[in-house]
């Protein structure tokens, strides 16, 4: 499933990074993609090695795991990769999935994505994320500060940037569910019970979903 989450990070948190991101000299975003997506991606990147990353890494990591949406969603049970991207006019990013395995010299597999917006959408023309559904594209440009979340083997693109500039943090998670569908599941499973809890006469309602909840992650959890 996809899903927003609104003001992911703090107006601080979102300064912080800003700082940060103004300090360092980017790089050619193709230095990360795989052959077959060389002359698809077309961005600029902060240096995987460059100690700055790390720290904007640490602060998006704390506003991820205080998220109970994003917790939910993703039931992550380790960070893949995280990167800093920049698209200027002219630069845009083709239809493709992104790697299912990554990290060197410790694979992990990548099943859950996420783009945080660091600049308002009238600070940039163009540079929607697009996804590729059954019906055509469904494309969204939030918020400074907002996320989108979504299982990475979905097709999608960042459309081309025709004016300002676009600066996000793209990050993969390893999820301790492997299936899209039950994670979604699961999901589901734990807003009703939130929907249910405190009403009157419900609490053998939320035993049953917990018990349901419980007994369908043992099944398909993988620590």
């Amino acid at each position: 499933m996809i899903i927003t989450l609104p003001d992911l990070i703090t107006l601080d948190e979102l300064a912080l990074i800003r700082q940060k991101i103004s300090t360092v000299q980017f790089a050619d975003g193709r230095a990360t993609a795989g052959e077959l997506l060389h002359k698809a991606k077309n961005n600029q990147q902060i240096p995987a090695n460059h100690p700055v990353l790390k720290e904007i890494t640490n602060v998006v990591m704390q506003a991820l795991g205080r998220n109970d949406a994003f917790m939910s969603v993703a039931q992550p049970r380790r960070l893949a990769a995280m990167l800093v991207s920049r698209y200027q006019p002219g630069m845009a990013y083709g239809s493709h999935v992104d790697a299912p395995i990554m990290g060197e010299p410790n694979h992990v597999r990548s099943d859950v994505s996420f783009t945080l917006f660091l600049n308002e959408p009238d600070a940039y023309q163009g540079g929607e994320l697009s996804f590729e559904t059954g019906s055509g594209e469904t494309s969204f440009k939030l918020p400074a500060r907002s996320a989108i979340c979504y299982p990475t083997g979905q097709l999608h693109r960042v459309r081309p940037v025709e004016q300002g500039e676009r600066l996000a943090v793209v990050g993969w998670v390893q999820s301790l569910v492997r299936e899209p569908a039950i994670r979604e599941l699961l999901h589901d499973l734990s807003e009703a019970r939130e929907l249910l809890a405190g009403l009157e006469g419900t609490s053998r309602a939320v035993e049953l979903i917990t018990k349901s909840y419980s007994n369908l992650l043992r099944r398909n959890a993988e620590p």
